[in-house]
């Protein structure tokens, strides 16, 4: 889980667009309010997180040209731990997306219909944890493939 936020650092007042894993009780606590879309939500993806910090950091900037927004990804672990941003450039960008999509490229994959998995699996019980799914309704099609077999067999 990831949280994109705007942050006006103490001491200095530095203005970075933060994202940052954990989920919203993990972003810094100098986060600003609202202002632009995408703010302070959370986000499974990190590559969807990246993409609305993109976009908010350019927005912000426009909005100030006077100030160095900077953007910066990373960890607090729940506690105040202010993220060194990297400057707004064509190659902060890439860089963030490629080590997103290396992020969601490793997540696991729902052995029924091939999408990421987020969070906790859903797993069969009477199968193992072999089997991993997104949501019930792939356990259950998933489940309902495997029976049908065996009962074509018995006819």
């Amino acid at each position: 889980m990831f949280t994109v936020s705007r942050q006006r650092q103490w001491p200095d007042g530095g203005c970075v667009v933060e994202i940052s894993s954990g989920g919203i009780d993990y972003c810094n606590p100098d986060a600003l309010g609202p202002k632009y879309s995408g703010e302070l939500a959370e986000y499974e993806s990190a590559l969807e997180a990246v993409e609305t910090a993109i976009t908010v950091s350019q927005a912000w900037q426009a909005d100030s040209p006077n100030e160095d927004i900077t953007i910066g990804m990373g960890a607090t672990g729940g506690m105040t731990m202010p993220f060194d941003g990297e400057p707004l450039t064509e190659a902060t960008f890439a860089a963030m997306r490629e080590q997103a999509k290396k992020h969601d490229d490793a997540l696991p994959r729902c052995d029924h219909c091939g999408e990421t998995i987020y969070g906790k699996p859903i797993i069969l019980a009477d199968y193992g944890d072999d089997w991993q799914f997104c949501r019930e309704y792939c356990a259950e099609g998933w489940y309902s493939q495997q029976q049908e077999p065996e009962e074509i067999e018995e006819n």
